[in-house]
């Protein structure tokens, strides 16, 4: 909800307006927001929403009460928080909704912390249509008192049972996405294969998944978004590149606590052959796509 009259005005500085940060600074903007991005060619469509366009990340934290970040990855993270984190007041709260490294994330906001800055993981679920309708799903980590700074701003990008507060700490809402991802990955390339045999033994895929949707092994992944296959969709949204950069973070989190993970390593094995196979390319589903190149065959 929008502040009430009476209420004092946060001043909202947004990093990052590409395909995810331009829906979030939309419905961030009549709250009185900022941003700044790499690209400058995108400071029109930030006019364009209301909110004003700022030269630097260093320029957009300085006027900063609350800055969000929303990044592609771990790595253009930590290169704006260098620049963010010594120009922020002493007081400030970082927002960020970037899907990354817990480790990293954990540095960082240890030294936010040090700084006298509140410091709040959310990373999203979701795709561009999802952040410009305010319908995000988001996974919780920080302080009681951060969190509840944060929610006010949260409210206004999730969906009505959108945000699940994960633990104390900033680094608990990277490692639940990221196990939540890893799960999604591993259930689509799992659906894929299935599909394939039952495929060979002259079951048609379509009515397959329907069968199996309705069974014991069915996953969000093979009722939802599986079936995009059938249509050549592989789900552009998200970069296989992406897919394996979080699925190396679980890796790391599994030897980091000793823990054995085969069937999660199995699947970061075929997605990294399939960004061998083709690039850095967009498709949540091409692991699926390499397991029809191995079984010659296509679902579509």
């Amino acid at each position: 909800m929008p502040p009430s009259s009476s209420a004092p005005r946060v001043r909202i500085g947004v990093v990052g307006v590409g395909r995810m940060g331009s829906g979030v600074l939309a419905r961030l903007a009549p709250l009185g927001a900022a941003a700044s991005d790499l690209d400058a060619s995108r400071r029109e469509a930030v006019e364009a929403s209301g909110a004003a366009w700022m030269d630097s990340v260093t320029a957009l934290a300085v006027s900063s009460d609350v800055l969000v970040t929303v990044l592609p990855g771990p790595d253009e993270l930590d290169a704006a928080m260098r620049q963010a984190l010594p120009a922020l007041p002493e007081g400030a709260l970082w927002l960020d909704l970037t899907s990354g490294d817990p480790a990293r994330a954990s540095a960082l906001a240890d030294e936010a912390a040090e700084r006298g800055i509140d410091a709040v993981a959310a990373p999203m679920g979701g795709g561009p249509d999802d952040a410009a309708a305010g319908t995000l799903t988001f996974y919780i980590g920080g302080a009681p008192d951060a969190v509840d700074r944060a929610l006010p701003i949260l409210s206004r990008l999730a969906a009505g049972d959108g945000m699940r507060v994960c633990g104390p700490h900033p680094r608990d809402g990277h490692i639940v996405k990221l196990l939540a991802n890893a799960l999604w990955f591993a259930n689509a390339v799992a659906a894929g294969e299935a599909l394939l045999i039952g495929e060979a033994h002259g079951l048609a895929p379509q009515h397959l998944q329907a069968l199996l949707a309705q069974s014991a092994g069915s996953s969000i992944a093979l009722s939802r978004h599986v079936p995009e296959v059938f249509h050549g969709d592989y789900l552009e949204t998200f970069g296989v590149d992406r897919v394996v950069e979080e699925l190396d973070a679980v890796a790391a989190l599994a030897r980091a606590s000793a823990t054995p993970s085969p069937v999660l390593d199995a699947s970061a094995d075929l997605h990294r052959e399939a960004l061998a196979r083709f690039g850095p390319a967009p498709g949540e589903l091409l692991g699926v796509r390499m397991l029809e190149e191995l079984a010659r065959r296509d679902l579509r």
